[in-house]
């Protein structure tokens, strides 16, 4: 009994992040109730068909062309065996993401201090958009998921990354089989490997962990995509046909780099097609890229967008007082996170803050091209509070200088 209570005192920040999180995203569970549509809603059906049996699936152009959709699929799958119930995949949804919430704090307090990377992760839980969230079957929350476990690893283990290095490949590799951006990722930890190589860190010991962890990352993947083709799972594995597409809608002009319905008409299925209009579109647009890339960070890093948790709601007066107060969070992460260099100029600095800077770089370089909207953000954000984090511990530094400053000056006196 004793030890239960020694570390339920050791870990009760923990406890009581999860659980207030948890208790949160349930109430949001049980009280919204949104509709199932579009992509996910051909993955749900997919799902289910694996689950019983059948394999209609198959011949759909979607997973012939995309086939990267199908780790998610998959992992439906696995959780409608146990349960084949949509509530369900929206509890295993709020597990996820209080879990997510912990993370925040636990990175957090490896780049800053408790205090701060409890505050914004209590602030993080709260923050709607990501709240709401849990009531969508999106394939992008156990994948973000796995990529903080990664980036904890790698932190906490810093002078045997060595003996981690091949779990971290794994679990960025299981991240892209279920949502493929983690090449992001991998990009981004190799220029903070490239940082560390400059500051003449243990080189031989890095080289070998970035090698080892990008050998893993693809050896996951690739081995898994060949096992969905050869078990005929997936027809494409999960291979993506149309490499061309996602950047066919992100220079598109008139959609401000957003989705068009009449592009998917016409190329979403035929790559031929979408890289010969991808070129035309690159000839006679590209003086006009400037502003289209103006409006694109806006869509993407500012606006706020309820309509795939809250669209459905009658009272579109509730759903614009949602979105003001969503928009809100995002101003505040926004900035938070961009003072965050403050720290950096001020040469006071972890270096795996570099780290998280470098990952929110390559995504905002990335997103200039592909196409953009504001649930793409749910990443971005996660990121952007981890730097609030180091925002936050730097003003309550200052704060407690200056009182201590002022305390020791009236003694002086």
């Amino acid at each position: 009994m004793n030890n239960v209570k020694e570390w339920f005192y050791k870990y009760r920040i923990i406890v009581f992040l999860f659980l207030f999180s948890f208790l949160i995203r349930m109430s949001v569970i049980l009280l919204v109730d949104t509709p199932i549509i579009s992509d996910f809603k051909t993955m749900f059906e997919a799902s289910l068909e694996l689950v019983n049996g059948t394999d209609s699936y198959k011949t759909m152009p979607y997973f012939i062309t995309w086939g990267y959709q199908m780790g998610h699929v998959i992992y439906q799958a696995i959780l409608l065996n146990l349960i084949n119930s949509v509530t369900f995949l929206k509890v295993i949804n709020a597990i996820v993401t209080s879990l997510t919430v912990i993370m925040i704090y636990l990175i957090g307090v490896e780049l800053s201090e408790k205090k701060a990377a409890f505050i914004i992760s209590i602030v993080y839980s709260i923050f709607p958009f990501p709240l709401l969230l849990n009531t969508v079957l999106t394939n992008q929350l156990l994948p973000m998921l796995l990529i903080l476990i990664a980036i904890y690893f790698w932190m906490k283990k810093k002078k045997e990354k060595k003996s981690t290095a091949i779990i971290i490949g794994v679990l960025l590799g299981i991240s892209n089989i279920l949502r493929s951006e983690t090449i992001v990722i991998i990009i981004a930890f190799t220029l903070y490997i490239i940082f560390l190589l400059i500051k003449k860190e243990n080189k031989k010991l890095l080289i070998i962990n970035v090698c080892l962890v990008i050998i893993s990352y693809f050896t996951i993947t690739t081995s898994t995509s060949f096992l969905l083709k050869a078990t005929d799972i997936s027809p494409s594995g999960l291979e993506n046909n149309n490499t061309a597409w996602k950047f066919l809608e992100g220079l598109n002009i008139d959609t401000r780099g957003q989705y068009s319905d009449e592009d998917a008409m016409k190329y979403s299925y035929d790559e031929s097609k979408t890289k010969q209009e991808l070129v035309l579109r690159i000839k006679q647009d590209w003086s006009k890229y400037p502003i289209l890339f103006a409006k694109k960070v806006k869509i993407l890093w500012l606006n706020s967008d309820l309509s795939w948790q809250l669209g459905h709601i009658e009272n579109k007066d509730q759903l614009k007082l949602y979105e003001g107060i969503n928009q809100i969070f995002i101003y505040f992460f926004t900035l938070a996170s961009l003072l965050s260099v403050i720290t950096i100029l001020k040469k006071n600095y972890k270096n795996e803050q570099i780290m998280i800077l470098s990952i929110l770089f390559i995504y905002f370089g990335v997103y200039l091209f592909i196409e953009v909207m504001p649930r793409y953000a749910y990443p971005l954000q996660i990121f952007e509070a981890l730097l609030a984090t180091v925002t936050l511990g730097y003003i309550l530094k200052a704060s407690k200088e200056n009182k201590e400053g002022d305390h020791s000056a009236k003694i002086t006196k």
